[in-house]
């Protein structure tokens, strides 16, 4: 199954969790419902006031989680009592987990999700976030401190893994639903302990006749939380049992992609091994009960447990029968070879068809091969990167290079301070190998998005400026802008995406722009370009004729992967395949196509790893 089957599957099984939840709901208004009708001889009234109280109280709790959800992977980091890692002041241990972060995340074509850090000693860590955009990645104290590098790094590959599928998405509504449905419970045990105790209380301190009353009250409320609690009770079991329902089988899948990105079965079974005799999480959130499915393994006992047995995933990933892990040694490091970089010139059409056609088998020559790239951007520019003051100059540079007009621009726009940093930037960026422009980019987007809105604003602003200064929006820079819109969410438009997924043939003139453009892009004849888009177009099993190359403006193919973000995911693989045959053609692809090919792709959420030759 590959990428674009694992997001259609994600989407599919948002509806069993809709199933599972009103299953849910139904059941326990069924038991809230069976002694109030007893209670009141089957009063249709009390009956119907019952169930829309049931009703109400669930679907309230739960749009209120999900609208505290709403901002993604950092929400749900701080909630579980994360703190985000910062790269100045960490120590050797923190960085090499930020290291091998962004090692994953380029190698994959993502931007590098921030890192929150869980202080447990407990080895642990999850994905969280709707999607690339606000993802994160959280560790545990122990997950840093106990694993070695190769550990570390199946333990983070099987998180990109997660975000990778969609995983995540699922995961954040999971927390919702749960939460709706053992909302009852808790309110319960408020109830319970601290409503009913307190009237009591109140009550004791008078002997009038309303103190009485008061404590007849109090009782009352006391015992309708302790039934309230029996409800929630069933609440808890649905919430478990969904959870297990749900991601069990997605564990397994994270594993055997870990070792896929990793080819190295034994850092991930190591790190299984080391969690095997570990007790679960005992000093984070007490939200981690809603929360258990997201982790790399089990974060707390459960009577329906939302992983597989640890045994059995060691067996798995490791090719071995799980009766003889009994008093198996700890996994041993593992080296890896060299594997050669990109050059500034291009890649050949095989590179490119390698990875388009097999978009989540991010291997360890894409690894490899992401480590070199940033080994290739200079370490003061990777510095720079990390803050979003100096992170917007680096962004500046990127588009200043070669262009005199910028340049002039923003010697206006930028302060003395800000004009002195720029310069000593512009300096290396002009150095740094080209194929390493967006892996700038990715590396840049977690300081960008920690920009205040306004910040933000004014820097997309003056972006905008410096790109339309000499009155040509070239290729890159439209990647540069489109690649930092999705990274950085709304600040040029309302990029969400419509529930209602259109099929392929709803959108003839949009593939018309966007190939096209991507035929033209290659080549300046005319009727090589046709051939280029006639295969392309047949590759999508459609009849259109290439658009003039007038009406390719980058504005045309912006609005119109806009739209194509609201096909299936296995129509987008379709299309990211036509737009590889178009740009593959000649059999030769320069750095530009290959990054508007990249960036088409992170447009419609399709990320593709780096070309490998």
């Amino acid at each position: 199954m590959n990428f674009y089957e694992h997001q259609d599957r994600a989407e599919r099984r948002t509806k069993i969790i809709v199933f599972l939840f009103v299953l849910a709901v139904l059941c326990i208004i069924a038991i809230v419902g069976v002694p109030i009708g007893l209670a009141t001889e089957w009063s249709p009234g009390a009956i119907s006031i019952t169930v829309v109280s049931c009703l109400l109280i669930v679907g309230i709790a739960t749009a209120i989680k999900l609208s505290q959800l709403r901002g993604g992977g950092q929400v749900v980091a701080e909630m579980l009592g994360g703190t985000a890692l910062q790269r100045e002041g960490s120590d050797q241990a923190e960085r090499r987990v930020q290291n091998v972060v962004e090692e994953m995340a380029i190698a994959s074509g993502m931007p590098v999700p921030p890192v929150y850090l869980i202080e447990d000693d407990g080895i642990n860590a999850f994905a969280a976030g709707w999607s690339t955009n606000d993802a994160v990645i959280g560790v545990t104290r122990g997950c840093i401190d106990q694993l070695n590098r190769d550990e570390l790094q199946g333990v983070i590959a099987h998180e990109f893994s997660h975000i990778s599928h969609g995983d995540m998405r699922i995961n954040i509504r999971l927390i919702g639903v749960i939460f709706g449905i053992m909302v009852l419970g808790i309110t319960g045990w408020i109830l319970v302990r601290y409503v009913g105790p307190a009237i009591l209380h109140s009550s004791a301190r008078s002997r009038s006749k309303e103190g009485a009353g008061g404590a007849g009250i109090g009782l009352g409320i006391i015992l309708f939380g302790l039934f309230l609690a029996l409800c929630g009770g069933v609440g808890t079991f649905f919430g478990r049992l969904i959870q297990a329902a749900v991601s069990r089988q997605r564990e397994f899948l994270a594993d055997a992609s870990a070792v896929q990105y990793t080819r190295n079965p034994l850092g991930i079974g190591g790190a299984l091994r080391k969690i095997g005799g570990m007790t679960p999480l005992k000093h984070v959130s007490s939200e981690v009960g809603q929360c258990n499915h997201m982790f790399f393994s089990q974060a707390m006992n459960a009577v329906f447990a939302s992983h597989p047995p640890i045994k059995e995933r060691i067996a798995r990933v490791e090719g071995i029968d799980s009766g003889d892990l009994v008093g198996v040694d700890e996994a041993q490091h593992t080296g890896t070879g060299p594997v050669a970089g990109v050059g500034v010139a291009g890649f050949t059409a095989a590179a490119v068809r390698n990875s388009v056609a097999h978009n989540d088998d991010v291997g360890i020559q894409h690894i490899l091969l992401a480590k070199e790239s940033l080994r290739s951007i200079d370490a003061s520019i990777q510095v720079a990167l990390q803050s979003g003051w100096s992170a917007r100059l680096v962004m500046f540079a990127l588009v200043a290079t070669d262009s005199s007009q910028a340049q002039q621009a923003l010697a206006k726009l930028l302060s003395v301070e800000e004009l002195a940093e720029f310069r000593g930037i512009y300096s290396l960026v002009e150095k740094t190998d080209p194929a390493a422009r967006l892996p700038m980019v990715d590396l840049a987007a977690p300081a960008l998005r920690a920009l205040s809105k306004e910040q933000l604003r004014t820097f997309h602003q003056t972006l905008v400026s410096l790109v339309k200064s000499d009155g040509v929006v070239d290729r890159f820079e439209w990647v540069l802008l489109s690649v930092l819109q999705k990274h950085t969410s709304t600040t040029f438009g309302d990029l969400k995406i419509k529930t209602k997924r259109h099929p392929l043939s709803s959108y003839d003139s949009e593939l018309g722009v966007v190939l096209s453009t991507l035929a033209y892009c290659g080549t300046n004849n005319l009727e090589e370009a046709q051939r280029a888009f006639i295969v392309a177009v047949e590759k999508l099993g459609v009849s259109h004729q290439i658009v003039d190359a007038s009406s390719c403006t980058m504005n045309h193919v912006h609005g119109a992967l806009k739209k194509l973000r609201q096909m299936k995911f296995t129509d987008k693989g379709l299309l990211i395949e036509a737009c590889e045959l178009c740009v593959t053609h000649d059999g030769y692809v320069t750095v530009v196509e290959a990054e508007t090919l990249r960036a088409i792709g992170d447009i419609l959420d399709c990320p593709i790893p780096m070309f490998v030759e």
